[in-house]
């Protein structure tokens, strides 16, 4: 399993950025090798996103990432927000005990 976490800096109205995620996100969560996501707001600059999403492996990842649809919605999403995207791999994990 590989991490993407995408730090997002919205320029103009949060509620553009949200909306053009949501219809992104369906599309993400309908490919091939996807597990799940997270988008998170910074309470300390609320301009600021990140997305933690979890794909299977790196090439289903770059698969979609490489695809003429993926590159409509990351077109989309950049015309208000510069997205700052890093594939990762889990070093240390902890669940909750409780």
């Amino acid at each position: 399993m590989v991490t993407l976490v995408n730090k997002f800096t919205v320029a103009g109205e949060s509620t553009d950025f949200e909306r053009i995620w949501e219809q992104s996100s369906e599309f993400m969560r309908q490919q091939p090798g996807f597990i799940s996501f997270r988008l998170v707001r910074s309470l300390n600059n609320p301009q600021v996103y990140i997305n933690i999403a979890e794909w299977a492996d790196a090439e289903s990842h770059m698969r979609v990432v490489g695809s003429p649809s993926f590159q409509q919605h990351i077109t989309e999403l950049a015309a208000v927000a510069t997205p700052e995207p890093n594939l990762c791999e889990v070093v240390i994990a902890h669940a909750s005990a409780g």
